[in-house]
């Protein structure tokens, strides 16, 4: 395993259980000295880190496999800490971790130190047993339980007899009385804690609160474009249901007008073009809020071949139209035969479909964040082909604006 090889001390968090891998959730615990060598042991896997802040030490790897169309997330943590905003830090991540098993080909935590793992996560984290009453009923009866580091912990935060009536309740299933012992537990780790408690409590707030939105957590615009046939809105509706981060279309046809009815010529060639930057302004603001926006069509329509003989004020117009809008972050150019679209859509004829998709094939050589995906597979192989494509684009981004930050910030200790 790449962890392995990369000697990276790490466990599934609650492996005893089963990580949520139908789900494509895995929790990991990591040693927080081997933080940067885990991410540079997964990266060639195709993962990447998804800028978060506000979460205390938990990191959030996103990957994708196209042949399988599986997304996989990792939630990875440095430190086993509880609560709302991460606010109750624990202290035993380095023991649980020298005491880690290894089962098959993962690395899980000792039986007993999953337990407590896995009931302090429900009783701070969550606020109740939920599913994993069975889990935790059969994890209870691990001999040597009260062994465990975080049971040590938890009877210095609460001296008496907290870990043995807890321990005791698990192993009765006494659910509600366990869950009623939640908030007790809670307000005493905040006392024990007090300094760190509030510290975390304000920093998550502030990290997380509505209007932050730091320039790495951007989203990105990405243009679909082909002739008619190709499947633009069918791909752009497909990714919108199928992508984890969130997404919105903007449909960005130069054709359109915002009003109908007679107008002069110049006056009609402005309202298209305020159309087109108001829509793509719209899409800016979708943007700086996190958002993926894809173009469904875009202003370079505009510069495909005209269907009919056009004057020199005509081609002044479609070029006008054809550098309205600046350019996205990305272009996806849907190909396929001319013949193959006039047969999907009845429209146009295959000459002239064949020709716009040789414009599309010329404007993608023309432009370095331009890619073309085969159109002429069925709809679910070309999701699977635009989603590497996007992803592939958001891995780039992101690994780039980690270099420039980690450059400054040794200039800066320089």
């Amino acid at each position: 395993m790449a962890l392995d090889r990369a000697g990276v001390r790490w466990c599934l968090l609650r492996g005893a259980e089963g990580p949520d891998v139908p789900g494509g959730d895995v929790d990991l615990l990591v040693a927080r000295d081997d933080a940067a060598r885990f991410t540079g042991a997964i990266a060639p896997l195709g993962f990447a880190r998804l800028p978060a802040w506000g979460y205390g030490s938990h990191r959030f790897h996103l990957g994708y496999d196209a042949a399988t169309d599986r997304w996989l997330k990792l939630d990875v943590v440095t430190e086993l800490a509880f609560g709302p905003w991460f606010s109750l830090p624990s202290e035993t991540a380095p023991l649980c971790l020298s005491r880690r098993l290894r089962r098959g080909s993962a690395v899980v935590l000792d039986d007993s130190d999953a337990f407590w793992c896995l009931l302090l996560h429900r009783l701070l984290d969550k606020g109740s047993v939920g599913a994993a009453a069975a889990a935790l009923a059969r994890l209870a009866r691990t001999p040597g339980c009260a062994e465990s580091p975080l049971a040590y912990e938890i009877e210095r935060i609460a001296p008496g007899s907290c870990t043995p009536l807890l321990l005791d309740a698990a192993r009765r299933s006494a659910w509600i009385e366990l869950e009623a012992a939640g908030p007790a537990l809670a307000a005493a780790w905040r006392r024990r804690h007090r300094l760190a408690s509030l510290r975390r409590r304000a920093i998550g707030r502030l990290a997380r609160s509505a209007g932050l939105f730091p320039r790495s957590r951007r989203g990105m615009t990405v243009a679909l474009v082909g002739p008619d046939g190709a499947g633009k809105s069918s791909s752009a509706a497909a990714l919108a249901r199928s992508f984890p981060l969130a997404v919105r279309t903007v449909y960005m046809s130069p054709a359109m007008t915002p009003r109908r009815g007679p107008s002069p010529r110049g006056a009609r060639l402005a309202l298209r073009i305020g159309a087109q930057l108001w829509r793509w302004c719209r899409a800016q603001a979708l943007r700086l809020r996190g958002r993926l926006v894809l173009f469904d069509r875009y202003a370079y329509d505009a510069l495909l071949p005209a269907r009919w003989p056009l004057g020199p004020l005509g081609r002044l117009r479609r070029w006008l139209l054809g550098h309205a809008c600046p350019a996205p972050q990305l272009i996806v150019v849907l190909d396929a035969p001319g013949e193959l679209l006039h047969a999907r859509t009845g429209e146009h004829g295959p000459v002239v479909l064949e020709a716009e998709r040789r414009a599309y094939l010329r404007l993608a050589r023309g432009r370095a964040r331009a890619i073309v995906v085969d159109a002429t597979h069925e709809p679910d192989r070309v999701r699977r082909d635009v989603t590497g494509a996007i992803w592939a684009a958001y891995q780039s981004r992101w690994a780039c604006k980690r270099f420039s930050l980690s450059r400054r910030r040794r200039r800066t200790a320089a």
